[in-house]
């Protein structure tokens, strides 16, 4: 039943995951990354971009959950990439499971917070 239920968000999650593990890794092995101020921008406006679609999503009403879901493939990717060059056994893949699903968590829940409050704010002016 949560499968059923969390199918569409698992698959974007699991594609947004697929896109940036492999975007990184490809831009990393090509030798092609850029310098460190342009990554740190893209990684800060996906972070905000992620963030707004979580606020969209909290503001219609959509659960903490399925948030999380879908923060927690990007920024898996992200921190698996990050780790996989540091990474001296399978053991380690804890590391980058357990820093992704912080960094999904704190996303989820500055968005939702911020999404669920301005829903409050919104359906008050409405009564």
């Amino acid at each position: 039943m949560f499968l059923k239920k969390r199918t569409s968000e698992i698959l974007v999650a699991t594609a947004a995951f697929l896109f940036v593990l492999g975007t990184l890794t490809g831009l990393r092995v090509w030798d092609l990354e850029p310098a460190t101020s342009v990554q740190s921008a893209i990684v800060n406006g996906a972070a905000l971009f992620i963030t707004v679609i979580v606020v969209l999503r909290a503001f219609q009403g959509t659960d903490l959950v399925g948030n999380w879901i879908l923060t927690f493939g990007p920024s898996f990717g992200f921190t698996l990439n990050l780790f996989i060059p540091v990474m001296a056994n399978p053991a380690a893949f804890i590391y980058p499971l357990v820093t992704g699903a912080i960094v999904s968590g704190v996303i989820t829940l500055v968005g939702y917070s911020i999404g669920r409050g301005f829903s409050v704010v919104w359906n008050r002016q409405d009564a």
